[in-house]
């Protein structure tokens, strides 16, 4: 029941559960593998704060890590119900598949810190409505 909802939720906010696919969660852990740093795990949790800031970007037509109301990603991801001690975001528009996001966040300074932060633990992606990407990335406390 539980897979219905989250399945149905994806659905009406027309965004895709990418990290649901493993192989974001390999891509992701080969680039810090690189870096000899320790896998991270998916988290449904992650997924939906991504997938709330995706769907809000692609709906309100901006691209931030500023939410529409001002929310910073720390603020999005404690209104998610997320404990954390540690957490960052990546945000990316327009790649047309999974490869072409993570090889773009790769090449980019900023965004590699973020995914191959040695305090990171968890990570939720999520692909918006007009190929608006975001992923979070987090430690609970």
């Amino acid at each position: 029941m539980r897979y219905l909802l989250i399945g149905l939720l994806i659905s009406f906010c027309n965004v895709s559960p990418v990290s649901a696919d493993p192989a974001a969660t390999q891509i992701i852990n080969e680039i810090r593998k690189d870096k000899r740093r320790k896998p991270i795990r998916y988290s449904p949790q992650l997924e939906a704060v991504a997938a709330a800031h995706a769907n809000d970007m692609a709906s309100q037509g901006y691209f931030s890590h500023t939410g529409a109301n001002g929310s910073s990603i720390g603020d999005r991801t404690t209104a998610q119900g997320y404990k954390w001690c540690f957490v960052a975001e990546n945000i990316a528009r327009g790649q047309q598949s999974l490869e072409e996001v993570m090889a773009g966040w790769k090449a980019s300074k900023g965004h590699y810190k973020n995914m191959t932060h040695k305090k990171a633990g968890e990570f939720g992606l999520a692909r918006g409505p007009d190929n608006y990407w975001v992923m979070v990335l987090a430690a609970p406390c």
